[in-house]
């Protein structure tokens, strides 16, 4: 009889094991599909907040009002400026937006095609379309068109700021 109390014992401890093995097992899948949710939830909203900022950086540059177009750009971003040197600092970066804004002509409109999200996100790259138009002495206007990438990095404060800007045109 003994013998059986102690093989009924052991049995229990062993499904009693097992079934909190399969507990938090469960509660690791939990866990990590909550934690996918939450990456989820976190990059939809770091692609809107960007989608945002883009519209509103690129009625900026139409309005070529220069300090709100610089505004997107972290303190230590470099922009690869197309045919020049990179323009490394917010205050180089500031001249080059300076030069290009008071071009005479239309001026310069993009628009975002595709935004990625890091899964921490941290961090997110975005590209899209340029258009610049600008005017000789003479009124004849010149169109530019041509392609971005830009790489964004989540600041402390919550706000999402440029730190790698490149474009190209597709002539």
């Amino acid at each position: 009889m003994k013998r059986n109390q102690s093989a009924l014992l052991l049995l229990s401890l062993l499904v009693g094991l097992v079934s909190t093995g399969a507990c938090f097992r469960r509660g690791n899948r939990d866990s990590r599909l909550e934690q996918q949710r939450l990456s989820l939830a976190r990059a939809v909203e770091a692609e809107a907040d960007i989608r945002a900022v883009v519209v509103e950086w690129s009625k900026a540059s139409k309005a070529r009002d220069v300090d709100k177009a610089v505004s997107v750009y972290a303190d230590d971003a470099i922009e690869f400026v197309d045919k020049g040197p990179a323009a490394v600092g917010k205050e180089a970066i500031r001249k080059v937006w300076k030069e290009m804004l008071a071009q005479p002509g239309p001026g310069l409109t993009f628009s975002t095609t595709e935004v990625e999200v890091a899964h921490s996100a941290e961090m997110a790259w975005e590209h899209g379309i340029y258009d610049l138009a600008t005017a000789d002495k003479d009124g004849k206007v010149t169109d530019e068109k041509g392609k971005y990438v830009v790489v964004w990095k989540k600041q402390f404060d919550g706000s999402w700021k440029v730190v790698a800007d490149i474009d190209n045109t597709d002539q």
